[in-house]
């Protein structure tokens, strides 16, 4: 049970602080450090008399720099990692600043849930460092507002990957990011297949390296009151001209999934005509 809290008040942050940095890149440098595992490092970015607090419903577990950087070689051995999706950044004047970073956190490459962090930063003459950490495990049901650029940033990114991993051949990396729930849809009539399905149709053509690839031109993107479903459309450069695609994607467990994908062939209205006859051949 102590060692469930010890690495649930573990954070993604890392390397030597300037007066130079900006603070995301303070965090990104301890992130790096911190999954590393090397103690000496991690301590740097520390004030000597902070401390690491994590925050469940019925409960506050507050440990010493000594006692967090216990959990340190754990990281080392990979047993432990951190991957972040959000960090929010807010700067002040007087020497107080903060970060909350939101985390998936990782035990021997298998995700065991999701947090968020704040991390105060606070500068003594010109060195920056952090004062204390506030921890707590992100519920199931909770997730971030889906309503800033940042975060439309992050999923075109994720859709982008996607179109991407396919392009390059990372079947597992493909099929990863669907849920067990996922349907494709197809340009062919026939093609409405469940993930397991379209894995099958899909295979041959990446063990022989012969896949397609769709490069997004736009993406437009909307979502439920909640935050926790958002849908999308978009056009795509492929070997049949321009297609247009459109799909939902869900934060499951505190990660996002794609459920539901529609692939469209375009055709001009003055077209369909000519169209409709080639159908009926």
């Amino acid at each position: 049970m102590k060692n469930l809290l010890l690495f649930k008040v573990l954070f993604i942050l890392g390397g030597p602080l300037s007066a130079q940095m900006s603070l995301e890149e303070k965090t990104l440098s301890f992130m790096d450090d911190l999954n590393s595992g090397d103690s000496t490092k991690i301590r740097s970015y520390f004030w000597e008399d902070a401390q690491v607090k994590h925050v469940d419903e019925d409960m506050m577990m507050v440990l010493s720099l000594d006692q967090f950087m216990e959990v340190a070689p754990s990281f080392k051995s990979r047993e432990f990692q951190e991957k972040h999706y959000k960090i929010d950044v807010k700067e002040f004047k007087n020497g107080l600043s903060y970060t909350d970073i939101y985390f998936h956190f990782y035990i021997n490459g298998e995700k065991a849930f999701s947090g968020v962090d704040h991390v105060i930063w606070v500068q003594k003459g010109e060195d920056v460092k952090i004062e204390s950490i506030l921890s707590s495990e992100l519920k199931p049901t909770l997730s971030f507002s889906p309503q800033s650029d940042e975060d439309i940033k992050m999923l075109n990114n994720l859709m982008n990957k996607w179109h991407r991993d396919v392009a390059e051949f990372r079947m597992e990396e493909y099929f990863g990011f669907m849920d067990e729930s996922f349907y494709f849809l197809g340009t062919d009539p026939g093609e409405r297949w469940s993930k397991g399905e379209f894995e099958s149709f899909s295979r041959p053509y990446f063990e022989r390296k012969q896949t397609w690839d769709f490069k997004p031109n736009w993406r437009n993107w909307y979502f439920s009151d909640d935050g926790k479903t958002a849908w999308f459309e978009e056009s795509l450069d492929t070997w049949m001209e321009e297609c247009r695609g459109s799909g939902v994607v869900c934060l499951i467990k505190g990660e996002w999934k794609i459920v539901h994908y529609n692939l469209t062939v375009l055709i001009e209205n003055e077209k369909i005509k000519k169209f409709i006859k080639l159908r009926q051949k």
